[in-house]
């Protein structure tokens, strides 16, 4: 039986950078055995842990991240009573339909119906609308009248809501389109504002217990779903759902979708989820099983783990200004009424405010990476992880590497379940992410270049090889590390993708060429 890549586990939640659980499966089982403790200090949603702990390792899966901890919790436990939940659900539901009607209400001349997504304009007035009537699945479109527009706005301004809702400020940081006033309230309609309020406030009320968090994580993975941060994908038609990426830019149009229509999806994926989570468990090979996990929220570069206590290590680190997670977690965060530890995230933020600049990036990187070296065992294995479009970024992550001494046994490139846009529009950039394991070695030893020295000898080795045939991006920026870690160097500041563009030639086939013909 060939494992399915999409595993439902891990389709619960939208946590951002999820690996291929098939090709982490091969690499726990490559460089740990059963019984060994297996640490993730950049955990994220949890997928390395959760595919370690079903290989009989005990995990100690960390984040800082407090929706990532969240996420990771209700991934790992197996303590769960899903009859409870569903019969919650129908609970919560009968309670929360009247409600979802009475704002999603639709009169036509002859009918009511209940309206599944709007497309609205970024002053909020609503332009098209998409249903379904009671007596059959089929959707129908329509453009609203002028009066249509009056009275679906009148309704709108008219309601009061009476339960909680978030009104946090997002960091201000034109990277991600945050700007300043913009709080987490103003990223949903006053509609599905008020809908997710209701919705929150009945979780809370009629749920308990372990299920009522698997409840909240549904919540949150929907509440994307529902926001203005939905544009629609206008090669396809005005109503056409496209998908929240990062960040919180609101386009010229957005499509607010019917919560109660969209949370029920995000319900049955939870379900589906814990299912195939839970299907271990029942197995013959299974119940001789004795890992255990943990999931901690401690700093990376403080992890308060004893030293020279764990056997392996994987993790995917912060991915420098690529996605700034604890200023983009605040849509979910906010809601859980949680708060992170923003002083202590390893990350480059352009936010002006927080003073996490690539100095900082670099300094804190290879404090974490001092910290993974403490906790592992000498001979231990860890496993790297990373993509990154800026050589500032690789170069903070590599030079901690080195001078962490951690000596390179092995080199991959791991293909990742999504590429970022900036990854899918720009052919020159770097797809998929490069996957490099280290063994702790006792002796630290490197050779130290200056940015002009490190300029020279990249320059050196990508004409030597493209003397012999031309290259893509990603099989450069493969040599390129393989070079690096194997000779021990710790680079200067420089860019990759600026060395190839000022000195070769990107040829049609998307393949790097030499200038000049070496003679």
């Amino acid at each position: 039986m060939i494992e399915k890549q999409k595993r439902d586990r891990y389709e619960m939640h939208k946590y951002w950078g999820k690996k291929p659980s098939s090709n982490l499966k091969v690499l726990i089982e490559k460089f740990s055995t059963e019984g060994d403790t297996i640490l993730d200090p950049f955990s994220g949603y949890g997928v390395f842990c959760c595919e370690a702990y079903l290989l009989n390792r005990n995990v100690i899966s960390n984040d800082l991240n407090p929706i990532a901890n969240f996420i990771n919790n209700q991934l790992l436990s197996k303590d769960f009573d899903l009859k409870k939940l569903e019969k919650e659900w129908i609970l919560i539901k009968d309670a929360f339909v009247p409600y979802v009607n009475s704002w999603y209400q639709l009169d036509l001349e002859k009918e009511s119906v209940q309206l599944i997504n709007i497309l609205r304009d970024n002053n909020d007035v609503p332009i098209k609308g998409r249903y379904k009537r009671i007596d059959n699945n089929k959707t129908h479109e329509i453009t609203f009248t002028k009066e249509q527009v009056v009275n679906y706005l009148k309704f709108e301004n008219e309601q009061v809501i009476y339960e909680w809702y978030p009104t946090v400020e997002l960091i201000e940081n034109s990277r991600i389109s945050a700007k300043k006033g913009m709080t987490v309230a103003s990223l949903f309609t006053k509609r599905t504002l008020a809908c997710h309020a209701k919705l929150l406030g009945l979780i809370e009320s009629i749920s308990s217990n372990n299920e009522k968090d698997l409840f909240k994580l549904a919540f949150t993975a929907n509440l994307a779903n529902c926001s203005k941060l939905v544009p629609p994908i206008k090669t396809r038609g005005d109503m056409s759902q496209g998908a929240w990426m990062t960040g919180f830019y609101i386009g010229e149009t957005y499509l607010e979708n019917n919560v109660l229509q969209y949370f029920e999806n995000r319900f049955n994926k939870i379900v589906k989820g814990k299912k195939d989570y839970l299907q271990f468990f029942e197995n013959s090979l299974f119940t001789n099983n004795s890992s255990s996990f943990s999931v901690t929220q401690f700093d990376a570069k403080d992890l308060k783990i004893q030293s020279e206590s764990i056997d392996y290590i994987f993790t995917d680190p912060p991915y420098g200004d690529a996605v700034p997670y604890f200023e983009q977690s605040i849509i979910w965060n906010s809601w859980l009424k949680v708060s992170p530890n923003y002083k202590d995230e390893i990350v480059i933020s352009d936010s002006k405010s927080r003073g996490k600049d690539t100095s900082s990036f670099e300094i804190e990187i290879n404090e974490a990476f001092s910290e993974i070296r403490r906790v592992l065992k000498v001979g231990g294995y860890f496993s790297l992880t990373y993509h990154s479009l800026s050589g500032l970024e690789w170069k903070a992550i590599t030079n901690a590497c080195i001078q962490n001494g951690f000596e390179m046994i092995d080199f991959d490139w791991l293909v990742q379940k999504t590429f970022t846009p900036r990854q899918i529009n720009r052919s020159k950039s770097i797809k998929g992410d490069v996957l490099v394991t280290f063994e702790k070695v006792l002796s630290i030893t490197s050779i130290h270049l200056n940015e002009t020295q490190t300029k020279k000898l990249f320059i050196e080795e990508i004409e030597n090889w493209l003397a012999y045939e031309p290259l893509d991006t990603n099989e450069i920026f493969m040599r390129i590390m393989k070079t690096i870690f194997q000779k021990k160097i710790i680079i200067g500041q420089i860019d990759l993708l600026e060395v190839l563009l000022k000195n070769f030639k990107f040829e049609e086939n998307q393949t790097w060429s030499l200038l000049h013909s070496l003679v």
